[in-house]
């Protein structure tokens, strides 16, 4: 079993929270109060049987809008909060035997998923990953194999959920809701979710899994909705010394909203986030 767990939080995915047409989960807003509060229900449930099961550590990186989504007071006290550092956190210091997932969501431009967004909602219209979409599990999940750390657990809308077994070969899933639109869903019966999120997490952390790093190098490519964003975008990677340009097109000539970039370490990877 693994002892040093660390929990990532993101808030669209947890029950109860669908949001409003045209606006992301803002902090303040209504939709926001209700998900911090079902995120700390989803995440004590599972620290508390994380440390009934014999874990060390349990920890939080409340990820949402930079931090700062769930009241302490509202945490199991076991639980450690961490500090984001940067826009990913770094493993480095080997702290952590795997993390978890909790509250996220399906990539931008998904059918039907709730508030589905990849980093950006009003800025960005997708990433690729040598040639594939990828959401922000599959970001963070890299970035922790990268470090020797496997992804575990998610807990998350049905869609994201389908999304994140895709990510991670051999994931654990817990539904918290079923996706219709972006401002709907179904969601479940809270107590019988916590039950099954407090039953699958340790069934999650039993499990030895083998972290797959990424195979470097690898082409990232970053489209934005607006070409100004792009611009910016390409500028800056270029002045940090990264190749990237703006890919062909039989029409355009060069796509004006895309930037498609070479990363060949985990450092330019990031970078490229």
């Amino acid at each position: 079993m693994y002892k040093r767990i660390l929990l990532l939080c993101d808030l669209e995915g947890v029950n109860y929270v669908v949001g409003v047409p045209y606006e992301g989960l803002a902090k303040g807003t209504e939709q926001w109060e209700i998900a911090r509060r079902q995120a700390a229900l989803e995440l004590n449930a599972a620290a508390d049987a994380l440390f009934a099961a014999g874990a060390e550590t349990v920890a939080l990186w409340d990820n949402h809008g930079g931090g700062g989504n769930i009241e302490l007071t509202d945490l199991d006290v076991r639980i450690t909060v961490e500090k984001p550092q940067g826009l990913r956190l770094s493993f480095a210091d080997g702290a952590y035997d795997c993390v978890c997932f909790f509250g996220y969501h399906a990539m931008e431009g998904t059918l039907g998923g709730v508030l589905a967004h990849t980093m950006n909602s009003k800025a960005v219209q997708y990433y690729k990953l040598n040639g594939k979409y990828i959401g922000e599990v599959d970001m963070d999940a890299a970035i922790t194999a990268a470090y020797g750390i496997p992804s575990c657990f998610f807990a998350g809308g049905n869609i994201a959920c389908a999304q994140a077994e895709k990510a991670v070969d051999g994931i654990v899933t817990v539904v918290t809701k079923t996706e219709l639109f972006r401002n709907k869903a179904d969601f479940r019966d809270n107590e019988e979710l916590l039950a099954e999120i407090r039953c699958k997490i340790v069934e999650a952390v039993q499990k030895q899994v083998t972290p797959k790093p990424l195979q470097f190098p690898v082409v990232m490519e970053k489209s934005f909705k607006r070409v100004e964003d792009a611009a910016v975008y390409l500028a800056r990677l270029r002045s940090g010394g990264i190749d990237a340009e703006y890919p062909d097109d039989d029409i355009l000539g060069k796509d004006a909203h895309t930037v498609r970039a070479s990363a060949g370490d985990l450092e330019t990877f990031v970078r490229c986030i």
